[in-house]
Formats: structure tokens, sequence, C-alpha cells
């Protein structure tokens, strides 16, 4: 489980007149609230707590605690709410996991300063590049376990160009090392390439550490009206990353990226009203080699939250592609409780397969429950449980929804 956070780039309604998790817990302390202290006060830092026991497939079970917050830096009617995502956990796999993401809108919205930091002691099974769900390869079993430890640093600074349009450049740096490839025997009897292993032969590139180090230029539209939990808007981005060995990248290559969401109201008439929403996102490789733990791969997009129903890297490639729909429904008249209902599907290349994108597909489908934790932010507790082929399946704990 990875608790994450996307983008908050839509305003935020300065009154909420809903229920949350703290009008349940502490009923008394809310009915001595002054009227009209769920607005949102400028600069005020709004913070909701989490702790993290749980259970994911490419975890285990899971410790930890997190904190989502906002902040309004400016008048609410010319500036976005800011949020910050952070979360530190420990795992029955013996990993930490250090996770901390922020979206901070200066006044009247000129800037956007994006930030996505993490410290990984990981340990991860690799199945190899494309859609591959067969039981063994190359004689040997396909779920190939290895250890790592990753270092994430990715900080964007938007313009606006006209709003809600934007325009950005970012400093990228992604480092893998302490490898331990566990199934690779080089020699002997019982020599055994593992998919990293041959992945990274083909390539020239090292087996033990590796890094890509870059700069990406964005062009960026977003007029949700809550990042948090939309329910009308798009988001839509374009990014071109450029990583060069003259920044200390093992191997200059080069990726397009681009993200698409959007969200419609149904049943209007209704106060409480349901959304059904659709994410597609993609990251093509345009020229130059990656990394063999720095291709896209499923649940490894900005905010881990791709291909509910399959453990995270199960699907991995050069190149990738997901698509999403989810139908989102209140359940209790308050808006304390809500559920969803989702499907979701994606692709993956291989070239040493000639395996093409669009080739072989994964979808998956599952349901959830949502519990409002803060009515001031919009932010919901996320409980889902997801399904794929070949028996995948899983239990997925997050702060704010999906996307």
């Amino acid at each position: 489980m990875m608790v994450t956070s996307w983008i908050s780039v839509a305003a935020q309604d300065t009154m909420v007149p809903q229920k949350d998790l703290t009008d349940l817990l502490f009923p008394n302390k809310q009915l001595n609230k002054k009227k009209g202290s769920d607005s949102i006060i400028i600069k005020k830092f709004y913070p909701s707590y989490l702790p993290i026991p749980g259970y994911n497939p490419a975890l285990g079970f899971v410790l930890g605690a997190g904190v989502s917050a906002g902040m309004l830096m400016g008048n609410s009617h010319t500036t976005h709410l800011s949020t910050l995502l952070s979360n530190v956990t420990v795992t029955t796999k013996k990993q930490l996991n250090v996770n901390i993401r922020t979206n901070i809108y200066l006044k009247n919205d000129q800037f956007i300063l994006q930030g996505d930091w993490r410290w990984l002691l990981f340990s991860q099974d690799t199945y190899g590049l494309g859609v591959n769900f067969r039981d063994v390869v190359d004689g040997g079993p396909i779920k190939q376990p290895m250890k790592f430890n990753y270092i994430r640093f990715n900080e964007t600074v938007y313009k606006a160009i006209k709003k809600p349009l934007y325009a950005g450049i970012g400093l990228n740096i992604d480092y893998h090392y302490a490898i331990q490839d566990q199934l690779l025997v080089t020699s002997g009897p019982n020599r055994f390439t593992t998919e990293h292993y041959i992945y990274s032969l083909e390539n020239h590139l090292p087996i033990d550490r590796y890094s890509s180090v870059g700069f990406s230029f964005n062009l960026l539209f977003d007029n949700r009206n809550n990042a948090a939990n939309p329910s009308r808007g798009t988001y839509a981005l374009i990014s071109v990353k450029a990583n060069n060995e003259l920044l200390g990248s093992t191997k200059n290559n080069t990726t397009l990226y681009y993200e698409y969401r959007t969200y419609m109201r149904l049943f209007k008439y209704k106060k409480q009203s349901s959304i059904l929403g659709f994410w597609t996102w993609s990251q093509l490789l345009a020229g130059g080699k990656q990394p063999y733990l720095q291709t896209p791969a499923i649940s490894w997009d900005m905010y881990n939250r791709s291909g509910r129903g399959y453990v995270q890297g199960r699907i991995r490639g050069e190149s990738f592609w997901y698509g999403e729909t989810e139908y989102r429904f209140p359940i209790s008249p308050n808006g304390l409780l809500g559920g969803v209902a989702f499907f979701n599907v994606a692709t993956a290349s291989n070239a040493f397969n000639n395996e093409k994108l669009g080739q072989f597909f994964s979808p998956a489908y599952g349901a959830g429950i949502r519990i409002k934790i803060s009515k001031i932010t919009n932010t919901n507790i996320a409980i889902d449980y997801g399904r794929g082929i070949k028996g995948s399946s899983g239990i997925y704990f997050n702060l704010q929804e999906t996307f």
C-alpha cells in the first residue's frame, strides 16, 4: 500500500455542508462549533491524520502513518487549494517507504510548485516486460524477486499562460541502487538469467545501480472543481522528459508522457450527485534506453494509483498505456459514506520479443467504499478491492480519490 495524492489544480468550495469522520467521532465538539467555521481561512493549515494498518500484495502487512493537508494561499476565487500528502510505512517484507507530495499554488495561481519526493528501501517481484501471464519463462519462474533502494526527487514549476493553461519546467532525478536480482545465477549447473539481467545486458546497462537525471518540459490544463475529489472538469498534461548522461544519467533517453482525466455529474437533480470519471495515461519511449526499473509499470505512475487488481509492477514495458473508468455514488445523504465501481485496462511493449503496444491487454475490475475524513478539503479515505486476470487481486487503501 502506498498512500498517495494527485495534483490539486482546481478551486475548492469554501463551504462544505457535509459530515465527515470528525463529526462522527467527536459529535459534542462539532455541535459547539460556530456557524461558518467550516469556511477555509487563508494561510491556515488544515491537516488530516490517518494511521495506516493494512495489507497489499506488493508490500505484505503495512503499518505507518499519513497526513493529508490543505492550505489556501490567496483568495478562494482566484487561488486554488494547496495540498501536501505524506506517509511513512514499514512492512512485513522489510520495506521502508517515505513519500512526500506537494502542490503549492501561490497567490492568484500565477505559479504552481509541484513536488514528488521518495525514499524507498524496497523489495518487489518483477515479471519481465510486456503483458506476460505465463507461469514460466525460459524454464524458470516468471515471478522473479528483487531488492533495491530508490530515491526520487521530481520538482516542477508551472507558470500561468492563460488560466487554466500552464507551462512548466521540471528537474527529475530517479536513482536505483543496491539492486539485488535474487534469482540470478550467471554460471554453473544452476545458471538462470533473469528478465532484469537480460534486459540490462542487451542494453549495456549495469545491474546493481543506475540513474535517470534530466529536465521535463510540460503543458498543463486543469479546470477541475476540486482535485482531491473532483466532480466536474478536465485535467490534461503533456510532458517531454529528456535524461542525459552529462547530467548524471546512466543512459541518454527521451520519453513522451500524456495524461487525461475528465469528470461528469450524473443525476444533477439530486443533492448528492453521482460522478462518472475517465482516466488515461501513457509513457512512450521516443529515443535511447531506460534502465529496467525506471521503465513505466502498473502502479508505478507518479502517484501509485493505476492498476487496481494487480500487484505493483506486474505489467511493465518500454512504452505503456493505461485507461480506467470509475463510477462514484453516494451512500449516506450527508456525504460521510460513498461507493465506487471501476474498470481498468493496461498494455505494454517489449521490443526484445517484438511485443507491440496494444497487442495484448490486462483488464481488471472492482469496487470500493469512501469515508469522508475532511469535509473542508473534501478528502476521503479510499478502500478498494480489485480483481484482474489469472486470479490476480488485491485490497488497496489510500487518502483521496484514485484519480
